[in-house]
C-alpha cells in the first residue's frame, strides 16, 4: 500500500499490466478550478490545467484487472470528451452517476445559471463483474414482501442502486466548508471518505487494492483502509501529499 509524491501518469507507466482491482478517481478537467464559495481561498491545484485524458483512459485499461469497475469523476462539460476516450480505451461504460455533494457549488454566474449541488461519475466495466451484495441500504419495502408483478420476495438490503444518489439514505459525495474548517483540511473538492467507502464496497473485495492516481487529501485511500482495501496512488501536490501521510498515520 502506497501514495507517492509524483505525477499520476508517470506512476501509471511503472505498473504492470492488469495489477489493480478497481480504480476510483478524480483526474484534472484541465479548469484550474478554485472555490470561491468560502472565504478560505484554496490555491489553484497543481496539474488542473489539464492531461492526456487519451492516454491516461488507456493506461487505466492496461493497469486494471479484466472483469473489474472503475469510476472516474467528471463535469457535465468535461464528460463528452472523457466518454469518448474511455470507450475508446476499452471500456464499457455502463452509467453516469449523480451525486449530491455535501455543498453547493458558489462559482461561475451566480445570477444566470443553476447550483452546482452535484458531483458526475463515469461508472464502467473492464469485462463483466457483478455488483457485490451489501449491507449498505436497506430495502423500504419489509424483508419478504411479494408484488404482484412476479418478482422475488424483497430482501433485507438493497442489490440494485440507482444512478443518482440524493437524499438522507445516501452519503455526501463531497464534505463541506464546516468539515473542512473542524478539520483544517482545505481542498476545492474533498471527497467524502463514506461515499467512496461505498464504491469500494459494492465494487470489490477485501484485500483488493484500489488504485488512484490523483489522490488529493487522500479520501480513496482511508475509504480502502476502512474497508479494508489495499491502495495505491500519487499526489503531485507537496501540501496535499502531506496531509494525506497525516491522515493516513491519524486512522492508523
Amino acid at each position: 500500500m502506497a501514495v507517492y509524491h509524483m505525477d499520476c501518469m508517470e506512476l501509471l507507466s511503472k505498473i504492470p499490466d492488469e495489477h489493480v482491482s478497481m480504480i476510483l478517481t478524480d483526474p484534472p478537467y484541465g479548469i484550474s478550478y478554485q472555490n470561491h464559495f468560502t472565504n478560505q481561498k484554496h490555491p489553484f491545484i497543481i496539474g488542473d490545467d489539464g492531461i492526456n485524458y487519451s492516454l491516461f483512459a488507456r493506461e487505466c485499461y492496461r493497469v486494471l484487472q479484466n472483469n473489474a469497475h472503475a469510476y472516474f469523476f467528471t463535469r457535465f462539460d468535461c464528460y463528452p470528451y472523457h466518454y469518448e476516450c474511455l470507450e475508446k480505451a476499452g471500456f464499457t461504460i455502463k452509467n453516469c452517476m449523480i451525486v449530491e455533494k455535501g455543498t453547493i457549488g458558489g462559482i461561475g454566474d451566480l445570477h444566470g445559471s443553476f447550483a452546482n449541488n452535484s458531483e458526475w461519475i463515469i461508472f464502467c466495466q473492464k469485462g463483466r463483474r457483478k455488483f457485490n451484495k451489501t449491507t449498505l441500504l436497506r430495502n423500504r419495502k419489509p424483508e419478504g414482501t411479494k408484488s404482484n408483478t412476479g418478482r422475488q420476495p424483497a430482501k433485507k438490503y438493497k442489490t440494485r442502486f440507482n444512478s443518482c444518489w440524493f437524499g438522507s439514505e445516501y452519503p455526501k459525495a463531497t464534505y463541506n466548508s464546516t468539515w473542512q474548517k473542524k478539520h483544517g483540511i482545505y481542498h476545492p473538492s474533498i471527497k467524502n471518505m463514506e461515499f467512496l467507502s461505498w464504491l469500494i464496497q459494492l465494487s470489490s473485495n477485501s484485500g483488493d487494492l484500489i488504485f488512484d492516481g490523483f489522490m488529493g487529501t487522500g479520501s480513496t485511500a482511508l475509504a480502502a483502509i476502512l474497508t479494508e482495501r489495499k491502495y495505491l496512488g500519487a499526489e503531485i501536490s507537496q501540501k496535499y501529499y502531506e496531509i494525506i501521510q497525516n491522515r493516513i498515520k491519524e486512522m492508523r
